[in-house]
């Protein structure tokens, strides 16, 4: 019979493996995460919320320390695509706004180098500013009028300057005009982990606010973390806001100017790997104690 202390042994050693292969991925370049695309705004003053989720893979720029420091994220394609309609809840002005095929763009290039690119991330969530954090916008809104939709004003939201974005996400103005001469114009800024705010008017014909919270945080709620290995916890969360502005010339009703705030939820998850060696650890450990038992 092998000594019991042998088979502790093994077992340690099985687990300490697992440690080690999980502080080597812990400087990875990529994460999986789970993410949500959020847009609030008001509709004839009335405050209203589109969402949509999907998954992705970022390359993080992450420190190898125990702490998982986060410092660099990037967004190499689109997701969670927004496809949804809002009707008007009160009468007079504005009757539908139709969100078609809404999400980030981080392939169209911004004036701040590449896109989808957010540093420095722990810096930013301890008071300073995102230097990268372009991250433009596609699809389009339509805003559609009490006539319908056919001649409504639609808003492209993948705009650019001498082929650099601008607009939601990366900072500028663009204008957008219907048939009828109606003209909205639209006024972006870049992402910050931050708090942003843009105003709106409301039914009472006040000026009010939109305020959105940006946050990073690993999964013990330690700041500007996206891994913590003393204790082998794993994800993290980066919330990412951006504010926009909407004035609308020849609308009627209380509609403009509308604020908008956009978020960006992005939940980090270990690599397959990570969860596949994770998993072989335990089931050594268990068959080690099948057998001294067995024995």
């Amino acid at each position: 019979m092998r000594p019991m202390s042998s088979i502790s042994r093994l077992a340690a050693l099985s687990a300490f493996a697992t440690v080690l292969w999980l502080a080597g991925a812990a400087s990875a370049d990529k994460l999986l995460f789970s993410g949500e695309h959020g847009i609030r705004f008001a509709q004839n003053g009335v405050i209203k919320e589109v969402v949509a989720q999907g998954n992705g893979v970022a390359t993080v720029n992450g420190s190898a320390s125990g702490s998982g420091a986060l410092n660099t994220v990037e967004l190499t394609r689109a997701f969670a695509e927004i496809n949804d309609t809002v009707i008007a809840t009160n009468p007079g002005g504005l009757d539908e706004i139709r969100f078609e095929g809404v999400r980030i763009n981080p392939l169209l290039a911004g004036p701040g180098g590449v896109p989808g690119v957010f540093a420095p991330i722990l810096g930013a969530a301890q008071g300073m500013t995102l230097t990268q954090s372009t991250l433009p916008a596609e699809g389009t809104i339509r805003i559609c009028n009490l006539s319908g939709c056919p001649g409504s004003v639609a808003v492209n939201l993948a705009q650019t300057d001498l082929g650099v974005a601008i607009g939601p996400g990366v900072g500028g103005t663009f204008t957008a005009t219907g048939i009828s001469g109606t003209m909205l114009v639209v006024k972006g800024a870049p992402w910050t982990v931050n708090t942003t705010s843009a105003s709106y008017v409301t039914t009472m014909g006040m000026i009010g606010f939109l305020t959105g919270m940006g946050t990073v945080h690993g999964p013990l709620g330690m700041t500007g973390s996206t891994l913590d290995l003393t204790t082998l916890g794993m994800g993290g969360t980066l919330q990412l806001v951006t504010a926009t502005k909407t004035t609308c010339l020849g609308c009627s009703g209380s509609n403009t100017p509308s604020g908008q705030i956009s978020r960006l939820t992005l939940n980090f998850a270990p690599e397959p790997g990570v969860l596949i060696l994770l998993g072989a650890g335990a089931i050594g450990v268990a068959l080690l104690g099948r057998k001294r038992i067995q024995r």
